[in-house]
């Protein structure tokens, strides 16, 4: 609770799991049960789809993989792994050709068992820089880069037993695009029941500027999609974003920014997402700072 890091299991103490020697690109990890995690990712080799399962002991001295599924043969990068319901779990990736898939699976509590139900190819041109969130019980919410890398915001229901239906996307022809100029390096968070904000990356054409944090209205039953807000809090550049909540209107942001530096920017943003405020930002590494997640400690 300090901050204190202990090393436990990494390369550093040399006793990390090497759990696939072709390549694990484009990670995303969900918990499963109180020891059980699954992860989404790429094979580097050929950037066949995979989901894996590993029990993690609370104290992290044991970690063990439990199964896996190859569930696209073909293409799976940009990876977004969120649960649906106890034993359902929808992701959404770049597969064929980099076009937009959602697609859903079943794992048990214990990993072993790991089944895909259903998926959908909601874009045809692209879906790249995925961030998928739930709305509510069974509304998701997808922010992507699209044809051209432009932003777009896409949403679907998907059931409690992993079935899963288009209600605004590209394939539908009436899901938003909300950046015609960038939107990748996407980080979408709920702001409150139906207020969402998503930080990601422009291009320098834009009049938005490199760094953007948006706010949308988006309802409950994902059919109707509205920008509210934007911000531009970097007018350089702003990659690989992760956005997290700190408290009910403070949200704290890693990126990597000017020469791939670290930063870490914090904003506050009303419940209605009119108001997108900067607080402070912190350069924490002035050499290299890539492929960012944050998460809350305490």
């Amino acid at each position: 609770a300090a901050g204190d890091i202990t090393a436990v299991k990494t390369q550093s103490e040399g006793n990390n799991l090497e759990y696939d020697t072709d390549g694990g690109t484009y990670n995303s990890i969900v918990q499963v049960d109180s020891d059980t995690y699954a992860v989404a990712h790429g094979n580097q080799q050929d950037d066949d789809g995979f989901i894996a399962t590993f029990t993690i002991s609370s104290d992290g001295t044991t970690i063990t993989e439990v199964g896996s599924l190859e569930h696209d043969t073909d293409h799976s990068t940009y990876n977004s792994l969120v649960q649906v319901d106890s034993d359902t779990y929808a992701l959404a990736y770049a597969g064929t050709a980099f076009d937009g898939f959602i697609s859903t699976f079943t794992i048990s509590s214990d990993g072993t068992t790991i089944t895909e139900v259903d998926s959908l190819e909601h874009d045809t041109g692209k879906g790249s820089h995925n961030s998928l969130v739930q709305v509510d019980s069974d509304t998701y919410a997808l922010a992507y880069a699209g044809t051209d890398d432009d932003g777009f915001i896409s949403t679907f229901t998907i059931d409690s037993d992993g079935t899963i239906t288009a209600v605004k996307t590209q394939s539908e022809g009436n899901n938003l695009e909300h950046d015609t100029s960038n939107g990748a390096h996407t980080s979408l968070v709920q702001v409150d029941s139906d207020t969402y904000a998503l930080a990601y990356m422009n291009n320098t054409n834009s009049a938005k500027g490199e760094g953007v944090i948006s706010t949308f209205t988006i309802s409950s039953d994902g059919t109707t999609i509205t920008e509210v807000a934007s911000l531009e809090h970097d007018t350089d550049i702003a990659l690989n974003t992760s956005l997290v909540q700190v408290d009910p209107d403070t949200y704290a942001l890693a990126y990597t920014g000017t020469a791939s530096d670290g930063f870490i920017s914090t904003f506050t943003i009303s419940s209605d997402g009119t108001t997108i405020t900067e607080v402070g930002s912190l350069e924490h590494d002035t050499d290299i700072a890539l492929n960012t997640s944050l998460v809350q400690v305490d």
